[in-house]
């Protein structure tokens, strides 16, 4: 075929030319006839059913452009042109290189098939033309199309599943179809978007399904912000308690730095008009946090704390404290109780709180004082302050007698020469107790010594109430007696005809009678008692086991026979002889210590209606105590006996 546009032969079955590489008409277009012969059709295809074709010269060049194989084959017949090589007229084929170089001047191929450069005559480049190698047809293999579309299914499917199962966006789309996931996360994300959308049921569904799933987790994580969605659906749902218990698990279980669920429970507590508690939680909130919000709003809404001028600080005198309340609140207080809340639980004032009044007296010691200001369930921040009081002690006074034996002796006393710019109170006993308020006071007169043995005993007081060191002498006055022993449960005189705590009611019933008007009656420690009258007084009887047992005896007549002979109708002077006296004079409140010792004491005490008791107090092996009282009216005599069993 005959190429219209470079003029350049090709086989019968060529596509494109050769030379110039483009499309050769073909098929229906094939020209006959006149077009055929001009194309030098005809003649080829004659050419090829008989004879060796005619090289024809390529023009311009004395070289033919031939491909191998058009050349005379033994069948005669004209194969297609695969290959390109440059032969001479006569079908010898140019094996000289610079031969061949000139004649590739304007078309050459390399042995791959690839276009070389063109040269003209002046060694100029000409325009390359890039060969077409011909179309080749291939039949479809239907089973590696299937393999592969097979393959690409299974690929897909298996995406889809992993996308499914395995992505955030694949879970979630499960969730929202109603299937169930392992994957807190999702549905906080489906959670939040039903909220969004005011399907608040449903929200909190999802949400309550992510919180599970997190606290059986292993990692332990919590999603904060997802647990104050739930509890936001909570609230607008009208389920106000759990929200606030959702609130308090946060900040007192997940985290206790949460500032957001602080606030939202601060804002619950007070749309409730629980202030107090809202109170109490900001200071909590404003501790754990650190957020001043809280510590500014508790302020506003608390009574300012209560104010003083008297700084915390050690005294060395006696002090009053004062309180004031700047918005003018009641003020209660506690002294050295560190320990007792304000309010008890309903946000009841504790009773151990002591409403103030004019001022709080700090006597000697050390004093804790809280106090608030308060304001219906609302109390201030507390004021707190340690007030020390340290009196001056007094040094130990002075006696003007050597201990030792002395036939008559009396003893002056004076307070100690560190002590002159002080105003000194001197107390002193002989009866063997330690001086108090209660015991006589040293006027300037001397003591006179009235016993065998006797003993000294003396303490100088300051004006602040401060007492010094105990100042103790011993004496023996050889010229004086020693009185008689004091009463004792073990002296038979003592006992007389009864026997407190061992005579029974029907040995005592046996002498004096069953009594009359028997009446229960309660005595301190021995509980209840029953009690008979008797024209002479009463007697009572303590319930033992089976038995009854006299602790209580009192009588008006000498009926009843006394401890060492001693009767109704005896002056104070007659009873005190029969039992020891030291000799020890009045203290100014008319009251007189006659004896103190192991055994038990003995003292005088006047009434304010002028009568006076002597009462005789014994020891028992066992731990107990014997009272023996004598009662003397006006006219200074015994008027009534009185016998007690004190356990």
């Amino acid at each position: 075929m005959l190429c219209p546009f470079c003029g350049t032969y090709g086989g019968s079955e060529d596509v494109i030319c050769p030379a110039c590489g483009k499309l050769l008409p073909r098929g229906e277009n094939r020209d006959s006839g006149v077009m055929a012969i001009r194309q030098g059709r005809r003649a080829r295809e004659e050419a090829q059913s008989s004879e060796t074709p005619v090289w024809q010269k390529r023009q311009g060049t004395d070289r033919v452009w031939v491909d191998p194989d058009t050349r005379p084959t033994s069948g005669g017949q004209i194969p297609v042109y695969p290959d390109a090589d440059i032969f001479e007229a006569d079908g010898t084929p140019v094996t000289d290189s610079a031969e061949i170089e000139r004649s590739l001047r304007r078309e050459a191929y390399d042995d791959s098939g690839e276009s070389q450069e063109l040269y003209d005559e002046g060694g100029d480049a000409m325009i390359r033309r890039r060969r077409s190698h011909p179309m080749r047809k291939h039949g479809v293999n239907w089973m590696i199309v299937l393999v592969i579309a097979g393959v690409l299914f299974l690929g897909a499917a298996g995406g889809a599943i992993y996308w499914v199962t395995s992505t955030p966006a694949g879970q979630a789309e499960q969730v929202r179809r109603g299937r169930d996931v392992d994957n807190a996360e999702v549905y906080w994300q489906v959670g939040e978007e039903l909220m969004n959308t005011g399907d608040l049921e449903g929200a909190i569904a999802k949400f309550t399904r992510a919180k599970e799933i997190e606290e059986n987790s292993a990692d332990g994580r919590v999603n904060i912000d997802g647990l104050m969605m739930l509890a936001t659906c909570y609230l607008r749902t009208d389920r106000t308690d759990m929200a606030e218990e959702l609130y308090v698990h946060i900040y007192t279980d997940l985290n206790p730095t949460s500032e957001e669920a602080y606030r939202r429970e601060i804002e619950l507590m007070r749309e409730n008009g629980r202030e107090a508690e809202a109170a109490n939680l900001m200071l909590t909130a404003y501790q754990k946090t650190g957020s001043s919000t809280f510590s500014r709003q508790r302020k506003q809404m608390l009574p300012s704390e209560p104010v003083t001028t008297l700084t915390a600080a050690v005294f060395k005198e006696k002090r009053t404290l004062t309180l004031t309340s700047p918005e003018d609140y009641p003020i209660y207080y506690v002294m050295n109780d560190s320990e007792v809340p304000v309010f008890d639980e309903g946000y009841v004032l504790n009773p151990a709180w002591i409403k103030y009044e004019n001022g709080i007296f700090l006597d000697e010691g050390t004093w804790n004082i809280r106090a608030v200001c308060v304001n219906g369930s609302l109390c201030s921040d507390e004021f707190a302050a340690i007030y020390k009081i340290n009196l001056p002690q007094p040094h130990q006074p002075n006696i003007g007698l050597a201990p030792g034996k002395y036939k008559k002796a009396s003893v002056a006393l004076w307070p100690n020469a560190e002590d002159k710019d002080e105003q000194i109170t001197i107390y002193y006993t002989v009866d063997g107790s330690i001086p108090d308020a209660d015991s006589p006071i040293y006027d300037g007169t001397k003591v006179k010594l009235k016993a065998r043995k006797i003993t000294i005993k003396v303490l100088a007081v300051n004006s602040y109430g401060k007492a010094s060191p105990l100042l103790e002498r011993n004496f023996e006055i050889t010229g004086e007696k020693d009185p008689p022993m004091g009463y004792a449960t073990n002296n038979p005189k003592d006992i007389a005809t009864i026997r407190l705590n061992s005579t029974t009611y029907e040995a005592f019933s046996e002498s004096f009678g069953p009594g009359s008007n028997g009446e229960d009656v309660t005595l301190g420690n021995l509980g209840e008692c029953r009690r008979y009258q008797y024209s002479w007084g009463y007697a009572t009887f303590k319930q033992v086991g089976s038995a009854r047992y006299i602790v209580e005896l009192y009588h008006t007549t000498n009926e009843i026979d006394a401890p060492r002979s001693t009767k109704i109708g005896m002056t104070e002077q007659e009873i005190t002889s029969k039992f020891r006296d030291m000799g020890q004079v009045e203290s100014p409140s008319g009251n007189r210590g006659l004896y103190s010792n192991g055994d038990g004491i003995g003292k005088i005490f006047k009434q304010e209606d002028g009568t006076k008791i002597i009462r005789y107090i014994a020891f028992t092996a066992d731990g107990h105590y014997w009272q023996l009282d004598y009662t003397l009216g006006r006219d200074g005599t015994v008027s009534s006996i009185y016998h007690l069993y004190i356990p």
